[in-house]
């Protein structure tokens, strides 16, 4: 599995081969360089209007209880994207893509216990599924953009707040969240609608629910006792205020352990990673 290694961070960005503008169809391997040659002519930074932070972060609510997110979101290139990248897109909505997030902590509970977080923002396809250039002429097969792509990282040590915190299975899994709602500006892909995918229900609950009532009742729980991992939930209503005012829904889906054993391989693999003492934002470019 090639790793490279980012500069700003301790974390690796995984490849590997196991008016506003919005997307339309696909992008159409059969007419690689005419599409190009339109894409180099009309390309531009698509802009939404804001939307309510009341009615952002909510859950996502599939059109039967069975569905899984495979039936749902398959692999399509984005009109409005600079460069040719799959995404998770959904089939009947080119505006609405789909990342996987997870986290996992080894002895979680115990002392010395270290977590990892990761999360999946690209599907693997197969090189001729993108064109072979960029429109600027760069190869995509060179970079990668062809295998799945994925954000993986040990834990920081430290939170947004500079304290130190503890290593856990439910703070890893809302750090990974964090991290992809941070990791690119979603929206100048021509998206207005992103759901992550996650088997948390402390992530999913949180974000949608809890997370306004314990701010109302002074970051405190039902049971009067201090809202753990405060700090990342404060950065995560820090990222609900910016998406929608840049015009983005983010939708949290709950979906089984077993649809997101990717993620969470990769989660545990950020585990047993150099830990980072100190907060970083992950941040991908040519992805």
């Amino acid at each position: 599995m090639p790793t490279y290694q980012a500069s700003h961070s301790n974390h690796r960005i995984v490849q590997t081969s196991s008016s506003s503008a919005r997307p339309t169809r696909p992008f159409d391997p059969a007419s690689n360089s005419a599409r190009l040659d339109d894409r180099a002519e009309s390309f531009h930074i698509p802009s939404f209007s804001p939307i309510n932070p009341s009615q952002n972060f909510i859950k996502f609510s599939p059109p039967h209880p069975d569905a899984e997110p495979e039936d749902l979101f398959c692999p399509m290139i984005a009109e409005a994207a600079g460069i040719p990248h799959p995404r998770n897109i959904r089939d009947n909505d080119d505006y609405e893509f789909l990342i996987y997030t997870d986290g996992s902590c080894l002895s979680n509970g115990r002392d010395g216990a270290q977590a990892g977080c990761a999360f999946i923002f690209r599907p693997a396809t197969g090189p001729s599924f993108i064109p072979r250039t960029t429109f600027s002429g760069r190869s995509t097969r060179s970079m990668g953009l062809h295998a799945l792509g994925a954000c993986t990282f040990h834990l920081e040590a430290r939170g947004p707040d500079g304290e130190r915190a503890r290593q856990t299975s439910n703070r890893a899994e809302l750090r990974a969240v964090i991290a992809a709602l941070q990791y690119r500006v979603w929206t100048n892909e021509g998206f207005d609608r992103l759901v992550i995918a996650t088997d948390s229900a402390y992530a999913v609950e949180g974000a949608t629910y809890w997370v306004n009532r314990w701010q109302r009742n002074g970051w405190q729980t039902s049971g009067r006792k201090p809202v753990l991992n405060r700090d990342l939930w404060e950065e995560l209503l820090r990222e609900k205020a910016r998406w929608s005012r840049m015009g983005m829904r983010v939708l949290f889906w709950r979906i089984p352990r077993e649809l997101n054993s990717e993620a969470d391989e990769l989660a545990k693999d950020g585990a047993e990673m150099e830990q980072e003492r100190y907060w970083t934002v992950k941040e991908g470019s040519l992805c």
